[in-house]
């Protein structure tokens, strides 16, 4: 590995909470629709205009409109985005990458103004942000990725992806990453990641691993 990729939510810090309780808030509130967690998840790791568009379709009969939801819905995320908390072991992972001088990126779903606020928040020593809006498609599209190998300049094999969702797993596969799924130990299907080079319990996981890797090359 010479980059390391993260996401962001439910990655690197503790937000599917905060989302599925705004997303499911607003459904509720403002168009009578209660989210089942089989459908909450099926758009777990994509951008928020993608549950957006997919809320409108799904219940064009109950009125809902795209461009309002998603106002709406990045209008209280804003706020809330920089009340969750770091993961486990996400700290130690990216202090201990950063003084490896790995360059280390982060290709999150979410609008860039999210993804600046929760690194300025928690002070990390991340530059490089990418966001699914920059690109047409979302996760599980592979583009957020591909972008970011492109914005510094590396060869997606040497890259290593972090993932928390099915979704951005196939995304980071499909790119042609390493990648290491990191998912919710309540997840319902765990078999879906399956796909993933690697699975740990948490971040501390990788940060053993890569200690372990680091001092036998010494």
């Amino acid at each position: 590995m010479q980059y390391a990729i993260f996401d962001m939510d439910g990655l690197l810090i503790d937000s599917e909470p905060v989302w599925r309780e705004v997303q499911c808030a607003l459904m509720r509130d403002l168009y009578g629709v209660d989210l089942g967690e089989a459908e909450w998840r099926y758009f777990q790791g994509r951008s928020s205009r993608s549950f957006c568009q997919g809320m409108a379709h799904r219940y064009a009969d109950r009125g809902v409109d795209a461009g309002a939801l998603l106002d709406r819905l990045l209008d209280r995320m804003q706020v809330a985005i920089t009340d969750a908390p770091l993961m486990p072991g996400a700290r130690e992972l990216v202090d201990w990458l950063h003084e490896q001088d790995v360059p280390i990126v982060i290709a999150s779903s979410s609008p860039l103004g999210f993804i600046e606020a929760v690194v300025e928040h928690h002070a990390l020593p991340i530059r490089v942000l990418v966001s699914g809006t920059e690109v047409p498609r979302s996760k599980p599209h592979p583009a957020v990725f591909e972008r970011a190998a492109k914005r510094i300049a590396a060869d997606p094999s040497r890259c290593r992806v972090w993932e928390d969702s099915v979704n951005g797993v196939i995304a980071a596969r499909a790119a042609g990453m390493v990648v290491t799924a990191v998912p919710d130990t309540n997840h319902p299907t765990p078999q879906q990641f399956s796909i993933a080079d690697q699975i740990h319990l948490n971040l501390y996981d990788s940060l053993a691993e890569l200690q372990a890797k680091s001092a036998r090359t010494e």
